[in-house]
């Protein structure tokens, strides 16, 4: 396999990450929608600690380093947060 080969396939990786994380920031606005109507706040402390840990956990199954994973989740349950407060009136973003 030569190099642009790999490369090819790493950009084609990137690519379908994109998508889901765009994917993940929609389900986090109908979430915002569903904590709105039942009057739970955007921030759960508790749920982000497990969406950190299973990250973690699953980082270590796949001997990925399970730290750099965890700050990856970190990243992506903080736009998730910032997504959420777009969608009830708060926020920048589009």
């Amino acid at each position: 396999m030569s190099l642009a080969s790999v490369r090819e396939k790493i950009d084609d990786i990137d690519a379908r990450f994109i998508k889901l994380i765009a994917e993940r920031q929609r389900l986090a606005g109908e979430m915002a929608h569903l904590k709105f109507r039942e009057g739970i706040p955007i921030r759960d402390s508790g749920q982000r600690e497990r969406v950190l840990e299973r990250a973690f956990d699953r980082a270590v199954e796949s001997k990925v380093d399970p730290v750099s994973v965890q700050k990856v989740f970190d990243i992506l349950v903080q736009m998730s947060e910032d997504r959420q407060q777009e969608c009830m009136g708060d926020g920048n973003l589009p």
